[in-house]
């Protein structure tokens, strides 16, 4: 039970970055929140028919396959992200929005990472619901649910707060490439703005962190992997409370 703790807390971490700060560098870009959001439109079909194409899988009594299968594929959607996300800024129109086709891309690319997202969601509860105690009610499968999302809520939280730490930023005078010095602070960035110089972003911390993010991903997925493939093995009985 220790290590479906682990699993149910930490499992989620290689994909903090992607999830928590991608959007955010959308927005940060100056795509309009309202068009971000409207995404989520394209998806709601996937939320619907991949629980039913993915059921007979997450129905046997091997459900997490699928969560094995899907994890590795989440961490390289990862990849696939940062890679879009350095790629918009070159799309930019003259009058400061974004065409069609990016929006597309966007929404391809998002649909693709729901599959994984979602089979990885799909698979752990159906686990869930197999091993919980009948005998409690739902208690048993309220309490995992609620370390799976909390295990998905802290990292984003932690990555959010060191993400301004990969970042390096440099006063340079304006118009040319000359660096005065670090502006990595809000104060030294004030100051070198009020100065009439320009503080440029020369590491964004976004893509550091969905590297180290991705390589935290895939040493957990070799770490944990035989352990997950074992909760599978064990008789559901031995996951009740209440024995008999």
């Amino acid at each position: 039970m220790m290590w479906m703790l682990v699993v149910l807390l930490t499992g989620k971490f290689a994909f903090a970055a992607t999830d928590g700060i991608t959007g955010l560098k959308l927005i940060g870009m100056g795509m309009p929140k309202d068009k971000l959001s409207s995404m989520a439109v394209f998806l709601t079909p996937l939320q619907v028919l991949l629980p039913w194409m993915i059921g007979k899988y997450t129905a046997s009594p091997r459900p997490l396959n699928v969560f094995l299968l899907s994890y590795p594929y989440r961490i390289f959607m990862g990849g696939v992200f940062a890679a879009l996300v350095w790629w918009t800024p070159s799309f930019r129109l003259p009058d400061g929005d974004f065409p069609v086709t990016l929006y597309a891309i966007w929404v391809i690319g998002y649909c693709f990472h729901q599959v994984a997202s979602y089979c990885m969601f799909v698979s752990m509860m159906a686990f869930n619901a197999q091993i919980s105690d009948p005998k409690i009610g739902g208690t048993y499968m309220t309490l995992l649910n609620t370390l799976n999302n909390l295990g998905g809520n802290w990292p984003v939280t932690l990555i959010l707060s060191l993400t301004g730490f990969f970042t390096f930023k440099d006063c340079v005078v304006k118009g040319t490439k000359t660096v005065l010095y670090s502006c990595n602070t809000k104060a030294l960035a004030d100051q070198c703005t009020k100065g009439g110089d320009v503080c440029e972003l020369r590491i964004d911390g976004y893509y550091i962190a969905v590297a180290f993010c991705s390589l935290v991903g895939i040493i957990w997925f070799k770490a944990l992997f035989s352990k997950i493939k074992y909760f599978q093995k064990i008789p559901r009985s031995d996951w009740s409370v209440m024995k008999k």
